[in-house]
């Protein structure tokens, strides 16, 4: 039984089956929301407030000193304003704040607060399980998913779309 916020559970009929590689990007999108839902659930269950999507963000926080929101989106390799909307969604959340540097009051500094730090320390464990967890899907797929996932997006920067289709019609 499929018990989810939003509907991406296996259709009934084979269309899905019938779409093949040009609709790559529908099946990663659907793939990504399974993953960040799944994921949601389980944090929410163990009284953990961090979204999934921000665990690479509160990592690299902890991790990390002096770290300015650009900084923080050149790490992550996401737009500034994808950097700006996690960091505020964190801000909301009560895991981080924004402060400004003694040296540069302009600089402002992403900081994990009190909680953002207890928090984490919760993190490392489930993180540390899902490390395990993926490994384990890989085994079933026989394939280092999250290897390919990197090794497409490289190559799609390196030969965009738009250069590759270029190349097959001759222009």
């Amino acid at each position: 039984m499929h018990n989810s916020k939003i509907d991406i559970a296996p259709s009934d009929n084979d269309y899905l089956d019938t779409l093949g590689s040009p609709y790559l990007a529908h099946f990663a999108r659907r793939l990504a929301d399974l993953i960040i839902e799944q994921g949601t659930t389980i944090l929410l269950e163990k009284g953990m407030v961090t979204p999934s999507t921000a665990l690479s963000t509160v990592f690299y926080l902890d991790n990390n000193q002096n770290v300015t929101v650009a900084c923080l989106a050149n790490a992550l390799s996401v737009s500034h304003q994808m950097a700006t909307q996690r960091i505020n969604s964190l801000i909301k959340l009560g895991l981080v704040t924004k402060g400004s540097s003694d040296k540069d009051k302009r600089a402002k500094y992403v900081v994990l607060t009190r909680k953002g730090k207890e928090e984490v320390k919760q993190l490392i464990p489930f993180v540390q399980n899902l490390a395990r967890a993926f490994e384990e899907l890989e085994s079933d797929l026989e394939c280092q998913l999250t290897q390919v996932i990197r090794d497409a997006e490289k190559s799609l920067l390196e030969t965009p779309l738009k250069e590759r289709l270029s190349n097959l019609s001759g222009h």
